[in-house]
């Protein structure tokens, strides 16, 4: 008997089982705090931190399983994973790390959640910039709700967000998934040229696609690094053929309708070879094939 979605996202992925590490979390606020007091977003720690990161806090960027991070989360500072860590002894992470420790957290303590990959519009004006954010199952207004726990106090100064809560809760035009973002282009009503990511600089369609499949793989609780490529994709200055066109615009319909078509979307991605991580990818970050 299928589970619901619901049932299906309370409990842990491949990814994201850390039953065994005894971080107890109430509800979303603990889990936040507790992953901003893991992490720190390597890429601007000198910056916005003044934290030269070693190597072993740095590499942690290439994990793909919470429980590992939480292992190097310890041998860098072994206090208990609960109690915050100065910036100088966190750990390096990017915008799929916070999403994805919040998740397994959030799981940990029955709490149904799930990673979503896509588009945020608060980083660079006038630009959807490549991010990932966690959704989880708000009990008492009986509905998901997405959150962005690499907005700590830091960042919210930085970008002129304000939280009461004390964690930064994602709106439907501040985040765009792979595959609302998808729909939008192909519609006409977004510039995939204006999607991406910045500091690069790329952006194009193909990336869209990319955080679409990603976003896909997500929701089937198989959560990748943001630089996996596997299965169906182009690349620049590749065109995409019409069928590939079909394929994107079929499970873009799958992963905005989640709970309408979740039996749909899990039979298509364990059934269609072509987006089913099949264990070997090619990490652009690292520039080789790799085994998962």
């Amino acid at each position: 008997m299928m589970l619901t979605p619901n049932e299906f996202y309370a409990t842990p992925g491949r990814h994201t089982d850390v039953a065994s590490y005894g971080v107890a979390a109430a509800g979303i606020a603990e889990v936040v705090q507790t992953v901003q007091g893991i992490l720190i977003y390597d890429l601007f720690a000198k910056d916005l931190y003044g934290v030269d990161l070693a190597p072993l806090q740095a590499e942690t960027v290439h994990l793909r399983n919470a429980s590992q991070i939480l292992d190097a989360a310890l041998e860098a500072d072994p206090r208990p994973l609960s109690e915050a860590r100065a910036p100088v002894t966190r750990i390096g992470g990017r915008c799929n790390t916070y999403s994805l420790l919040t998740v397994a957290l959030l799981r940990a303590a029955g709490i149904p959640a799930r990673s979503r990959c896509g588009f945020a519009t608060y980083f660079v004006p006038g630009y959807y910039e490549d991010h990932w954010v966690a959704e989880y199952w708000d009990q008492s207004e009986q509905r998901w709700v997405m959150v962005d726990a690499q907005l700590d106090a830091t960042w919210q100064r930085l970008l002129g967000i304000e939280a009461d809560t004390g964690f930064v809760t994602i709106g439907p035009e501040q985040f765009l998934t792979g595959g609302r973002a998808w729909k939008r282009w192909r519609a006409g009503e977004l510039d995939a040229d204006r999607c991406g990511l910045s500091s690069i600089p790329e952006h194009g369609a193909f990336w869209i696609a990319q955080n679409t499949r990603l976003d896909l793989a997500a929701l089937n609780k198989v959560e990748m690094l943001p630089w996996d490529i596997w299965g169906l994709h182009w690349e620049p200055p590749e065109e995409p053929t019409e069928e590939t066109l079909a394929t994107f615009d079929a499970i873009a319909e799958l992963t905005t309708n989640v709970e309408t078509r979740f039996g749909d979307l899990r039979q298509r991605y364990e059934t269609d070879g072509s987006l089913r991580m099949d264990g070997s990818v090619f990490s652009v970050a690292l520039g080789e094939q790799q085994e998962v």
